[in-house]
């Protein structure tokens, strides 16, 4: 009986250790490869979903109105590195989302490497903020 009380246990424990999944994560779509604009969700909070524009690097959070939702477009800083070559044409951006944090937002340009990441100045507005590439 002792065996089959410690067999009954330890079953118990294995089902209940690999019924517990991270629910942090980064909510992913699968989008077309000549796709223009993504949507990028936060598994944190609903406020950090943006729209960007993979060709322009042009970014919009969704924000809530008192009776809707709207679009408020997020400026970026200026980086040396942020470049698309002559007669390039397709997805040059994207934004990737820390599954613990917001401060771990960050827009890349993928051909240079040029980023930034999200910061809010005075007036409690989101703007991307350039990081210096490595040298």
């Amino acid at each position: 009986m002792k065996k089959i009380t410690i067999t009954f246990i330890l079953l118990l424990l294995q089902i209940l250790v690999f019924s517990q999944e991270k629910t942090n994560r980064q909510t992913t779509t699968t989008f077309p490869e000549n796709g223009k604009y993504e949507i990028i969700t936060s598994s944190l909070t609903m406020r950090d979903t943006y729209m960007l524009n993979r060709e322009t690097g042009d970014t919009w959070q969704l924000v809530k109105s008192l009776y809707s939702y709207a679009w408020e477009k997020i400026y970026k800083q200026q980086n040396v590195d942020d470049k698309i070559p002559d007669g390039y044409t397709g997805a040059v951006y994207q934004i990737t989302l820390s599954g613990i944090a917001a401060k771990g937002t960050y827009l890349t340009n993928t051909l240079t490497g040029a980023t930034w990441t999200l910061y809010k100045n005075e007036n409690d507005e989101l703007f991307w903020g350039a990081i210096e590439s490595p040298k």
